[in-house]
C-alpha cells in the first residue's frame, strides 16, 4: 500500500474513573501493539483528569469531556448525573454522554479514521490497521438481523431513523453495536448534518431529547439509508475482530482457559466485559494466556 493510500487513525476511548484500571491496561495495549504513530485519545469527566492524566504521553492524549462535547452540558458537583442547559434542562446519563463523546470526537480529532474502542478490551497481537481501513475505504461493522424483539436496540433503531427521517426495518434489524467499532470522520460529521437538518435542532440536542439512541447505529444507519455504500467507501464485516465474553455474571476462574482456548487466532484483542464484575485476576490471567500462546 503507497503512502497516498494510508490513512491515519485514532484509537478513542470515552472513559471514567470506576473503569481506570481497565482503561490503563487497554492504554498500555494499544501503545504495545498498534503502530507507533497511532494515537489513543482518552475522554474522561473533568473531574477524573488528576487521575488518568499520568496515562498522556506522545502518542496518548488525555482531554476532558467538557472540552470535546458542545457547549451546555455540564456536571453537577458530586453528582453522577450531567444535564444539558437550553430552554429547558434535559437529564443525560452518563450513558449517553459517552455517545455524544463518540459522535463529537470526528469534529475534535485530525485523523481520517477512528476506532472506537470500549475500555474493557485488550489488544493481544499486533493491529494491522488496514483491518479497520484500507485503500481509501473504511471498514463498516453491521451484524445481519442482530436486533431481535426485546432487545434496547430496538427502540434505539426508531429513534436514530427518525433523527435522520428514513424510514425503520422490519424485525429483526441489523446490528452495528459492538466494542471495537471504525468510523470515517467525514461519515460520523455528515451524519450529524443530517441530523440538524431533519430535526431543525444541533444534533446532540436531538439526541439528548430523544434519550434512547444509539452513536452506532446513527453512523451505520446513516451509511445505509442516507448516502449508500458506494458513497461511502465502506465495507462490510459481521466479524469483531475482538473475542468477547458478554456474561451475564462474572468470568470464573475455573473458565477463563475455555474462554481463551475458544479466541479465533486471527482476533487481535479480547474483551470480558466490565459489567460482568469479572475479578480482575481472572482477566489479568486471560491476558497471560492468550499472551503465551501466540508466543509474546
Amino acid at each position: 500500500m503507497t503512502e497516498t493510500q494510508l490513512q491515519r487513525i485514532a484509537v478513542v476511548t470515552p472513559s471514567f474513573a470506576r473503569d481506570y484500571h481497565l482503561c490503563r491496561e487497554l492504554n498500555r495495549s494499544v501503545l504495545r501493539f498498534w503502530p507507533e504513530d497511532t494515537k489513543h485519545y482518552l475522554v474522561v469527566d473533568r473531574q477524573d483528569l488528576a487521575l488518568f492524566r499520568p496515562l498522556a504521553g506522545p502518542r496518548t492524549v488525555v482531554v476532558a469531556v467538557e472540552e470535546v462535547v458542545p457547549s451546555g452540558y455540564f456536571k453537577v458537583p458530586g453528582s453522577k448525573k450531567w444535564w444539558l442547559s437550553t430552554a429547558a434542562l434535559y437529564p443525560a446519563k452518563g450513558w449517553l454522554i459517552q455517545q455524544l463523546v463518540k459522535l463529537s470526537m470526528p469534529h475534535f480529532v485530525e485523523e481520517e479514521v477512528l476506532v472506537n474502542v470500549d475500555s474493557d478490551v485488550r489488544f493481544v497481537r499486533p493491529v494491522d490497521p488496514s483491518i479497520f481501513a484500507r485503500e481509501g475505504k473504511t471498514r463498516l461493522y453491521r451484524l445481519p438481523r442482530g436486533i431481535t424483539p426485546g432487545m434496547t436496540h430496538v427502540k434505539w433503531h426508531y429513534n436514530v431513523c427518525k433523527a435522520l427521517g428514513v424510514a425503520p426495518d422490519p424485525l429483526p434489524m441489523d446490528d452495528y453495536v459492538n466494542n471495537v467499532i471504525s468510523w470515517d470522520k467525514r461519515i460520523a460529521v455528515a451524519a450529524c448534518a443530517r441530523i440538524e437538518r431533519v430535526t431543525g435542532v444541533s444534533w446532540h440536542v436531538a439526541l439528548t431529547r430523544m434519550r434512547l439512541v444509539s452513536e452506532y447505529l446513527t453512523y451505520g444507519l446513516y451509511v445505509d439509508k442516507v448516502i449508500g455504500h458506494d458513497a461511502a467507501q465502506v465495507w462490510i464485516e459481521d466479524r469483531t475482530w475482538c473475542h468477547t465474553y458478554w456474561g451475564p455474571g462474572p468470568l470464573s476462574a475455573a473458565d477463563v482457559k475455555k474462554f481463551v482456548d475458544r479466541m479465533p487466532p486471527e482476533d487481535v484483542a479480547f474483551s470480558i466485559a466490565g459489567y460482568t464484575g469479572t475479578d480482575p485476576i481472572v482477566t489479568g490471567e486471560a491476558t497471560r494466556l492468550v499472551l503465551s500462546q501466540v508466543g509474546i
